[in-house]
């Protein structure tokens, strides 16, 4: 008689003999203990529902705005900013902007009046990481188109000096 080994799972049953080895080497059933009934009929998984105030599709569901830490797929709105990092208020750069917007580069100066404002919106909507990213942009274009300006000014005071002494 052949000898039966000895398996610890409840309702499991033991492996076929020898000569069908062969055939089911490559066949795995897996049953969760809980999932499985008296008579050995595994029930079928029910569907999962997603939780209230979930997106579909999200996988981490809960939060309305559809992104809790963790998740996979990332949120497409900003998040506020849980308290300042330095201590200090981020820099809108809003007098730089106006005063820029004197010098003759405007689409340039304009952009950096927006972005101004759009840094000084952030700060107040709470966005600390936004408004420090706008206002940096806001002074760069401010910077860039005061530079700008005074070129051309000096440009073009060059040369109508030159045609001056010219003629």
């Amino acid at each position: 008689m052949e000898e039966q080994p000895i398996n610890s799972q409840p309702g499991s049953h033991a492996p076929p003999p020898a000569s069908e080895e062969g055939k089911h080497r490559d066949h795995l059933t897996v049953a969760n203990d809980a999932s499985e009934s008296s008579n050995g009929v595994v029930a079928p998984a029910s569907p999962s529902k997603p939780r209230p105030g979930s997106r579909s599709g999200s996988v981490a569901g809960g939060s309305p705005r559809g992104s809790l830490r963790g998740s996979p797929r990332p949120s497409l709105c900003r998040q506020p900013s849980e308290g300042l990092q330095d201590g200090t208020k981020p820099r809108d750069f809003l007098l730089l902007a106006i005063l820029a917007c004197f010098c003759p580069m405007w689409p340039v100066n304009i952009v950096g009046l927006t972005f101004s404002v759009m840094s000084r919106n952030s700060l107040q909507q709470g966005n600390l990481d936004g408004a420090r990213r706008l206002g940096r942009n806001a002074m760069i274009l401010s910077v860039v188109s005061i530079l700008g300006g005074i070129a051309i000014i000096t440009a073009a005071i060059v040369f109508n000096w030159g045609l001056i002494l010219k003629s």
